[in-house]
């Protein structure tokens, strides 16, 4: 009876978690902006004049789960530098579906552009995201002929959840410990710089600690659960506490959206700058947190992320 109790309980409240999460969808994000942001809209899905599309391409499977890529290029014979975009979502939802229009136009100007899919929810809990991101960039060197990718350069950019995975990446290069297993060992996980649009980097922040004590929800599923209870996890996931000199360079690009909260930015682009590494931060007026998704602010975040990525990808 102890036994039935017990997983009845634990199913009720996966339950009232699966409830209390909205997904994080171009619609949804759509309809909180028509309260907030009128002036948004929604961005061309279409393929742009000389690019090509690879899509529906499995990297890995672990646990027998497939995950998959994109891949838009130039339409040419030429190499070119290559760009993971990471989707948001809270760790939870989300779709790199969701990033094809900003890799269609990264593609347009002279990248190989890919979105990629990774573990969410309970099976995405860290570090598994992270073992997942650093194989597709295996992936991506082991078959850099097929593609046209230049293996030297490759860079990582993400919104939200997904620029704070994408600054992970980059903040632990050459971290064997963080590899994981899921395929081409023989290639290298390094990036060569990296853009976080509204993505934090600390989870080792007040507010953050405040907020999990007083609002339970189930976006803590990344890190385990609650700091008292986690506490060497959410240092460990977070990518303010690897920046070294093997780092990548990383640009910063900020809304001015009070929520979520996004700890850690400014100091972790000082600590990189320390180490002699590039680093900056720009933030955008009047942008609420999913602007990089949408209408005024798509293409400025799109050239902000090229001129970042082409100092150290095409230089």
């Amino acid at each position: 009876m102890k036994v039935l109790t017990t997983l009845a309980f634990a199913l009720l409240v996966g339950a009232a978690h699966a409830a209390a999460i909205r997904p994080f969808t171009l619609d949804t994000v759509m309809e909180d902006l028509r309260v907030t942001h009128p002036e948004a809209s929604r961005v061309s899905e279409a393929l742009p004049p000389g690019v090509e599309a690879h899509e529906e391409v499995t990297y890995a499977q672990p646990a027998g789960q497939p995950l998959g890529l994109d891949l838009y290029r130039p339409a040419t014979k030429a190499i070119c530098p290559a760009v993971i975009l990471v989707h948001g979502g809270g760790w939870l939802s989300g779709d790199r579906r969701m990033e094809r229009s900003f890799a269609k136009q990264l593609a347009a100007r002279g990248y190989v552009a890919v979105p990629v899919s990774y573990r969410l929810g309970a099976r995405g809990r860290f570090p598994a995201p992270i073992h997942d991101l650093k194989a597709a960039i295996r992936w991506l060197r082991a078959h850099h002929e097929a593609y046209g990718i230049d293996p030297a350069h490759i860079g990582a950019a993400g919104g939200s959840a997904g620029g704070t995975l994408a600054t992970f990446i980059g903040a632990s290069n050459n971290l064997a410990s963080l590899e994981g297993d899921l395929g081409n060992p023989q290639e290298s996980s390094a990036v060569q710089a990296v853009v976080n649009i509204d993505g934090s980097v600390n989870f080792m922040d007040n507010q953050l600690i405040q907020s999990s004590e007083t609002k339970p929800s189930p976006y803590w599923e990344y890190v385990h659960g609650l700091y008292r209870d986690h506490r060497d996890v959410w240092i460990a996931a977070s990518p303010l506490f690897y920046v070294g000199p093997n780092s990548a360079p990383t640009f910063f690009i900020k809304s001015t959206a009070k929520t979520p909260i996004l700890a850690g930015r400014d100091e972790m682009s000082e600590r990189l700058k320390i180490f002699g590494i590039d680093s900056g931060i720009i933030q955008i007026p009047n942008t609420p947190h999913p602007f990089w998704l949408v209408h005024p602010w798509f293409e400025q975040v799109v050239d902000l992320t090229d001129q970042f990525m082409a100092r150290h990808l095409k230089g």
